[in-house]
């Protein structure tokens, strides 16, 4: 199913507006409402619902990762255990996650987000060095 609404083939990065649709078709019944490590009880976390499971990341849950600490300095376990400031006085996960998208794509440049999904697909293929 993510693989339907978020393309990672062929483009210089991922949009913003793709994550922000993703989660937007999610039922807030699936959404973790306290920390979880990705999966538990039928219900995820947002990087749960990329495919993200335990020493194993996607090229899109690395790639949402980097979006928030390099372009914003935010990490995105913060904003999922609801610990960023910015967005701690939303309670739904859902409303959450959503709002920090927004927030992101409002205060990212589209050479900053190719960057770190360069970053992501490097890692993933072994060849990002510091």
């Amino acid at each position: 199913m993510i693989k339907r609404i978020i393309k990672d083939t062929g483009v210089s990065f991922i949009s913003v507006d793709d994550f922000i649709e993703f989660y937007s078709k999610i039922p807030l019944k699936h959404w973790a409402t306290r920390p979880i490590f990705y999966h538990r009880d039928e219900k995820w976390d947002a990087l749960g619902f990329l495919g993200e499971r335990v020493h194993q990341y996607t090229l899109i849950s690395k790639t949402l990762a980097f979006y928030f600490y390099d372009v914003l300095d935010m990490h995105i376990t913060h904003i999922m255990d609801n610990k960023e400031p910015k967005f701690i006085h939303i309670e739904n996960p859902k409303d959450r996650m959503l709002a920090a998208l927004h927030y992101l794509k409002a205060n990212s440049k589209r050479g900053e987000l190719s960057r770190a999904f360069n970053k992501a697909r490097q890692i993933l293929s072994g060849r990002y060095y510091v």
